[in-house]
């Protein structure tokens, strides 16, 4: 049950990536994310700050939806720097509820991600469903579940 007398709401998460254009192969084409806007390089100087970007390097900003969540999804372009491998173990992860499920996994593969086995997803609820897990090209981990039976 969800409250709506807490004190906090989530806005969006943000992912760093190399290339906004690859990124949006996988967000966009792939994950079914609508692109809402994207901000050109050099604006949004407060990203230097909080993400402790070097001056050198260069950002751009997409904030992407989905269904029923307007910006939901933010991504944050560094150029012009090498970017650090991904933590092991995984350090985050954005977990997707899919409605096609295997169209979503066939674009995927297509796209050459990266993805693990398909497990049985058993919520803490007792309801039933499909989950599995993959890279993107920045190596982010994306988990996608859909629910078979409640």
């Amino acid at each position: 049950m969800m409250s709506n007398d807490l004190p906090v709401r989530v806005q969006r998460t943000n992912l760093v990536v190399a290339d906004l254009e690859r990124a949006f192969r996988v967000y966009r084409d792939v994950l079914g994310f609508k692109v809402e806007f994207v901000l050109e390089r050099g604006e949004g100087r407060y990203t230097y700050t909080v993400f402790q970007v070097p001056s050198e390097a260069e950002t751009g900003f997409a904030a992407l939806s989905s269904k029923g969540q307007l910006r939901s999804l933010a991504l944050t372009e560094i150029t012009g720097i090498e970017l650090p491998e991904p933590n092991l173990p995984s350090s985050h992860a954005l977990v997707l509820e899919v409605d096609d499920f295997d169209g979503t996994l066939e674009r995927a593969r297509t796209e050459g991600l990266h993805i693990f086995p398909e497990e049985t997803l058993r919520t803490h609820d007792g309801r039933v469903g499909r989950e599995i897990g993959m890279l993107d090209h920045d190596g982010h981990l994306i988990v996608l579940y859909c629910i078979l039976q409640s």
